[in-house]
């Protein structure tokens, strides 16, 4: 919010500016020679040149000052402020297009813009390499010719830029030969973690500056090099060099900003992304080419005719190229981390506060509040990756103490302390993310401090930064475990390297004390057992792909290799950890509805003891998991194992019956619900009574007939009949010519009833072979074929008997 309203605010002094130049060009009378009106037009056009230079000579003030903030170090802040100074150097040039009649203006305004533009180009470029080299540990920029490994195929966009490095690198590498005049030899500036210093990218500088600074020395040297000659009372600047040397400094000014775009791309040993300025420098381009194409055709026109109005043109086209450039490049680097509050001054050996938790004054404005946080905790935490890759471990934890303040209540973070159990709680799932992973982080961060520092600190700071690696990792996961947020977090692996970090530490110290007097057997174990639960909880993306290769062997009548997923999957799947959290994940807890399916398909291979002991197993372990207003999950649980149930006698029946008058039609009397759960309450709630009843009359029997009898009412919509067969492997239709059944067997039913049930089911069971059978003769189902043919052979057996 803060940068649009900067934005804006800029956009909106652009204007001005625009505005005023133009109201200052537009008062002129042309046709005098230097009158007061092209006083008044200098004079303003001056005040406004000095103004835009003196935002950017500020700017650069700025940058220098907070050098040594840890949030601008890797951004090369001396650089970003040499970058500005030579932007308010050809801002400040562009001024001499207004005062055409003098020798020395012509003479020197195009030396000073072409060398200052190519500065800031070749600064963005050294730059860039720069911190390229630093970072670029998994990437040597000078491969060696003779090492024999198949190289990686590389887009020509990588190979350019790698070449680029490695030209670069070869050149720093040269300092030293030269400033020793020869005496020492040059070095490969390559490696992991090579030391790139600011002289090196200096001496790259002057380096790339050599064609430039050539040209425009030539052009100084030629004798009268620039001459102002008057044509009918209005001055020109002409060159006795031509064209020529204007064409070639503009190539040599365009082809640093270039080379910085090829480095600022992605791939292979490019630039971190927190340092990659490719859409900075792209936008600030673009903005610059369309006023270009707009001024300089027009400035080329009058050039003879209106000597004001053609300095403004060339004011603005020079101001196109370096105020976006010093705003997308320095400016925002400054601003994004708030360094006029928050800057760090080096005072007494100590910087000051580098990062502080801003409080939040509303409701309304705590969601961008901890958006705000939770990205500077992003960007300081890129930061802190790079210290510690450079070796800069002190200042990599300081970073991370920054991180840790960021969500202090209070105060800032200290090590002994941590954070209070009133923070923990009031820590969402992000940010305890942020929170544990920076404080794993740093508790690597001093463990290296004391394992590869210590011969070079103190014997009491090495002691220290043991014991704060030992705590600081324990802190972490006691925040972990205790923090609410944790239940609300999918993805927990971000915790498990401090798990294995603690084992490290445990393995390498000699002694250490256990938090809260536990013994070390005790601690030990424990965090082995949260270790596990933890990983296992992890698995629920592992249990769903395993559901999914289990439908699928189903679907296509592998129910033998089907029921070998599901065993495999049971071994990982916990419903207690995995159930809500997949439910979350894909709407559904799709293993508890495969392990539900198998119990039908274990009973179409006759492994009925199999298949009881999964029904019990899911009642007592997966059940209670489900929500309670669940109800898809819970009919496509409980049908499978009701429809088993009713078979194995009255006792197990009315077992049936009561789970499905608990979780589904007691839930549902009365009130809408899906149609796939309100169509199979009736036709399962009268199968389960007519099983309870061993025969015998219930209260709702001649009811329920009536209704199974009752032509006029449509019993379900026809689109459920080919969904029961995909989601519950059975015929809509079937299930209805079973409540026929069930009704034709019951003592009470009289003999019209029963014939007239009969053939009600039979008229069922019709639909069902459609249904389950293609035309060529296949069988969609075999599950539901096999449920579709026991209900056959019972009406037969009516019959027959």
């Amino acid at each position: 919010m803060e940068e649009r309203r900067l934005q804006r605010a800029v956009g909106m002094v652009a204007v001005l500016v625009i505005v005023g130049l133009a109201a200052a060009i537009g008062s002129l009378d042309y046709q005098q020679e230097i009158d007061d009106d092209v006083k008044i037009f200098r004079a303003c056009y001056g005040t406004i040149i000095a103004i835009l230079g003196c935002i950017q000579m500020y700017v650069a003030a700025i940058l220098y000052q907070h050098r040594n903030n840890l949030l601008l170090e890797l951004y090369q802040p001396v650089w970003l402020a040499l970058f500005a100074i030579a932007g308010a150097l050809t801002t400040f040039a562009s001024f001499m297009f207004a005062l055409p009649e003098f020798d020395i203006s012509c003479a020197l305004r195009q030396p000073i813009i072409f060398t200052c533009l190519t500065l800031m180009g070749n600064i963005l470029v050294a730059r860039t390499w720069r911190i390229g080299c630093i970072m670029g540990v998994s990437q040597s920029f000078i491969r060696e010719e003779d090492t024999g490994a198949q190289r990686k195929i590389e887009t020509s966009i990588t190979t350019s830029r790698l070449a680029i490095m490695k030209l670069f690198s070869r050149i720093s590498s040269w300092r030293g030969f030269i400033s020793s005049c020869g005496k020492k030899k040059s070095i490969n500036n390559t490696g992991i973690r090579r030391k790139i210093t600011f002289a090196d990218s200096v001496w790259v500088v002057a380096v790339l500056m050599i064609p430039q600074l050539t040209l425009q020395i030539i052009n100084l040297s030629i004798p009268i090099r620039a001459e102002s000659v008057e044509y009918e009372e209005v001055y020109v600047c002409e060159s006795a060099a031509g064209s020529r040397s204007l064409i070639v400094g503009l190539v040599l000014v365009i082809i640093p900003f270039f080379l910085s775009l090829l480095l600022n791309t992605k791939g292979d040993g490019a630039v971190p992304d927190q340092f990659r300025e490719l859409s900075e420098i792209s936008s600030s381009l673009l903005a610059s080419f369309f006023i270009l194409i707009i001024t300089l055709p027009t400035a080329a026109v009058i050039k003879d005719i209106a000597p004001e109005a053609y300095a403004y043109l060339m004011g603005a086209s020079i101001l196109s190229f370096t105020l976006p450039c010093c705003f997308c490049v320095a400016w925002k680097r400054a601003y994004v981390i708030n360094i006029k509050s928050q800057g760090t001054k080096k005072t007494a050996g100590k910087p000051t506060q580098t990062f502080k938790r801003s409080s939040s004054t509303t409701s309304d404005n705590d969601n961008e509040h901890n958006q705000t946080r939770l990205k500077e905790a992003e960007d300081a935490s890129v930061m802190g990756e790079m210290f510690d890759t450079m070796g800069q471990r002190d200042k990599a934890l300081e970073v991370d103490r920054g991180i840790l303040t960021l969500f202090k209540s209070d105060g800032e973070y200290s090590w002994e302390t941590g954070f209070s159990s009133s923070e923990i709680r009031s820590m969402g799932p992000k940010e305890l993310e942020v929170v544990v992973s920076t404080m794993i982080a740093s508790a690597k961060r001093w463990w290296k401090v004391f394992q590869f520092e210590r011969k070079s600190i103190e014997d009491d700071k090495g002691e220290e930064a043991k014991s704060r690696a030992f705590r600081t990792c324990m802190d972490g996961l006691s925040i972990f475990k205790e923090a609410p947020a944790k239940k609300m977090l999918k993805d927990r692996s971000f915790v498990f390297p401090g798990y294995s970090f603690m084992v490290t530490l445990i393995k390498t110290l000699a002694a250490y004390i256990p938090p809260d007097g536990q013994s070390p057997e005790k601690f030990e174990n424990e965090l082995a057992l949260h270790f596990v639960e933890e990983a296992d909880y992890q698995q629920y993306h592992h249990c769903r792909a395993l559901a999914m290769q289990a439908d699928m062997l189903r679907k296509y009548g592998r129910y033998e290799d089907a029921l070998l997923a599901v065993d495999e999957m049971k071994l990982s799947y916990n419903p207690h950890l995995h159930s809500k959290v997949i439910l979350e994940e894909y709407t559904s807890d799709h293993c508890a509805d495969i392990l539900a399916a198998s119990v039908a398909w274990l009973c179409y291979l006759d492994r009925k003891e199999d298949a009881l002991r999964l029904c019990d197993y899911i009642i007592k372990q997966i059940l209670p998991e489900i929500g309670e207003r669940e109800f898809i999950s819970l009919t496509v649980i409980l049908y499978p194992i009701c429809l088993y149930f009713k078979d194995q006698g009255k006792a197990k029946a009315a077992d049936a019956l009561d789970l499905y008058q608990k979780h589904i039609i007691l839930p549902n009397k009365g009130v809408k619900t899906l149609p796939v759960v309100a169509e199979l309450i009736t036709p399962m709630k009268i199968m389960l009574n007519c099983c309870c009843s061993d025969g015998d009359k219930y209260a709702s029997m001649k009811d329920d007939i009536a209704f199974m009898l009752n032509e006029e009412e449509e019993k379900y919509p026809a689109w459920i009949e080919t969904t029961a067969v995909t989601y519950l492997d059975m015929a809509f239709s079937t299930i209805y010519a079973e409540v026929c059944l069930c009704l034709s067997r019951m003592d009470a039913c009289d003999k019209l009833e029963s014939d007239t049930l009969i053939k009600e089911g039979y008229r069922y069971l019709d639909i069902s072979e459609i249904t389950l059978k293609k035309e060529d003769g296949t069988i969609t189902s075999a599950v539901a074929y096999s449920y579709y043919s026991r209900v056959l052979s019972g009406f037969k057996e009516i019959e027959t008997n």
